[in-house]
């Protein structure tokens, strides 16, 4: 656990960058920090490991006053990644995740063994142990960054923005591999970002910070869009937060119906009897295949025979949210979501307009205070 008792940091210009933090946060957890430039949040992040001392109050970890013990023992304890990895460039990957534990007194031998688990752990194949930094891309690089501060499996890892020099492919797949790798690990983490999106997708709970380094509001993600504590945390979170929450309603409980599937051995005669502008071509296993728009099927044949359209993408029933299933149907080109299994066949589809029954339901919950958005 780490505790925040009135703590400050004032510089001898006058700018103060935290003012009067009183916060705990869980441990085996994650703490989300977020607010805009110049709020305090990396400021508060590096007082966690003394690389910025406050001007008053306590920070203490478990329970101990982290004045108490040697900074440089203090930050060994402690894993660290930032925004560009910070890699030593002179040394292979291998060696990059393997400096901390020699630091700590480790044999080469157990630190390199230690090195090559955790370049597993998150997900890179072995033979990237002999390459040097500039040989893999941002994304790579952010990995072994998360390696190299998981070396001697330390309790606390703190992460300054760490994937926001990556493009948004690569971004997307990084915080799942860290939601996948918490899951693992049970780690007490504070994460910093600007990005609003990415603190509700990974928090447990997040701290959000206004100008002048004073605390604004700490919850769950699901609360904070739920009970914003006044306009200017409503301004952060953004004036969809009723489409936000739709993160927290499981794609399990999104209404779907039959819809305009047929396979590609039905009759054209048959496609035509569904009445329906676009019709969902699926295999002998029901998984999709595409979209064919009723008006152009050629006479004669089957649908085996139309000229198929992509499908944009489906969403999953299990392991999806509701939000997922709204953007598979604005970027469907029949505005039909399709929702499939875990074998990818075919549950059913929903639209827009039924998808807004589910995106009022959380509107009228984030008014009335209802923190129960999975019932929605």
């Amino acid at each position: 656990m780490i505790r925040f008792d009135a703590v400050s940091k004032n510089y001898p210009n006058g700018t103060t960058a935290v003012d009067e933090l009183s916060l705990e946060l869980a441990e085996g957890g994650i703490t989300v920090l977020v607010g805009p430039s110049g709020c305090g949040k990396t400021t508060t992040l590096r007082m966690i490991n003394r690389m910025v001392e406050p001007t008053a109050g306590t920070v203490s970890l478990r329970g101990q006053d982290i004045r108490d013990v040697h900074a440089p023992e203090l930050r060994r304890g402690i894993g660290y990644v930032i925004q560009h990895a910070g890699l030593f460039p002179h040394r292979t990957i291998l060696d990059n995740i393997a400096t901390v534990p020699l630091l700590l007194g480790w044999s080469k031998k157990k630190a390199r063994a230690r090195a090559a688990e955790l370049l597993e752990l998150v997900g890179l194949p072995a033979e990237m142990a002999t390459r040097y930094p500039n040989q893999l891309s941002g994304g790579q690089q952010q990995r072994v960054g998360v390696a190299r501060a998981l070396g001697a499996d330390p309790p606390v890892l703190l992460m300054d923005e760490p994937f926001s020099a990556v493009d948004p492919i690569v971004r997307a797949e990084l915080q799942a591999e860290f939601i996948r790798l918490q899951k693992e690990l049970h780690k007490t983490i504070v994460f910093v970002t600007h990005d609003i999106d990415e603190a509700i997708k990974l928090g447990d709970n997040i701290a959000v910070f206004r100008t002048g380094g004073k605390l604004a509001q700490f919850d769950t993600p699901e609360r904070l869009l739920a009970h914003p504590a006044d306009d200017f945390v409503a301004g952060f979170v953004g004036q969809d937060r009723g489409i936000r929450r739709l993160s927290f309603v499981k794609a399990g409980e999104v209404p779907l119906r039959e819809g305009p599937v047929l396979t590609t051995t039905t009759a054209v005669a048959q496609a035509r009897a569904t009445d329906e502008p676009w019709i969902l071509v699926v295999d002998d296993a029901r998984r999709p295949l595409g979209w064919v728009e009723a008006a152009a099927i050629p006479q004669g044949g089957t649908l085996a025979d139309a000229t198929l359209t992509p499908l944009g993408h489906t969403f999953s029933l299990v392991g999806d949210s509701a939000r997922a299933a709204l953007d598979a149907a604005l970027l469907s080109p029949s505005r039909l979501a399709v929702g499939v299994d875990v074998d990818g066949a075919v549950i059913g589809v929903v639209d827009a307009y039924e998808l807004s029954a589910v995106i009022a339901v959380a509107k009228a919950e984030a008014a009335a205070g209802t923190t129960d958005g999975g019932d929605a």
